[in-house]
């Protein structure tokens, strides 16, 4: 039995699409708030880093991302409710397709930093790290359901602290509003 239930999740674990550098932190995890300023003492130190995209910019040699950082969870997802920490740049010489990676589109991002670089952002001039890209990773965004089954009644709580749309209630027949019953 046990033997079954790790094959399971070797399996589960095996199914995982996050590229590896993008799921695990590099040692010694670098944040933007130690490189601003000082890209040129961390030059070619490996990040990982994650944001929301701003705008993509594409030339004849390649692509840059302007993003804004955000804190990566452990799965090297960026949490957008997080506080920023700035912006950084990425930098690759791939074709980067503005239509996929659109403004706010939620990115992971792991490389090597290469340099700083001046951006004007709303008429001021801010310089910020540029990351040369190993590996980018698009997340989907997530989807939050409102479920009116349990908040659309309006007795939500009974005196012992439970919704009358709680299981106890429903299984017992006491629970008959809603929209679905």
């Amino acid at each position: 039995m046990k033997a079954l239930v790790s094959l399971c999740l070797l399996f589960l674990v095996g199914c995982s699409n996050v590229p590896v550098a993008i799921k695990t932190a590099p040692q010694p995890d670098l944040q933007l708030s130690q490189v601003t300023g000082k890209a040129a003492s961390h030059q070619d130190d490996t990040v990982r880093w994650g944001g929301q995209i701003v705008k993509v910019e594409n030339n004849d040699s390649g692509s840059l991302l302007h993003i804004a950082q955000f804190p990566v969870n452990s799965y090297g997802r960026p949490d957008e409710t997080a506080d920023s920490q700035g912006r950084f740049l990425a930098r690759t010489t791939d074709f980067v397709d503005p239509y996929i990676y659109k403004s706010g589109t939620l990115v992971t991002v792991a490389g090597r930093i290469a340099e700083e670089q001046t951006v004007t952002v709303d008429k001021k001039n801010m310089t910020i790290p540029v990351i040369e890209i190993g590996q980018i990773y698009r997340w989907t965004p997530r989807q939050y359901v409102h479920d009116p089954y349990w908040y659309d009644s309006p007795f939500y709580y009974d005196r012992f602290g439970y919704g009358f749309s709680h299981p106890r209630w429903r299984t017992r027949g006491y629970y008959s509003y809603g929209p679905y019953w």
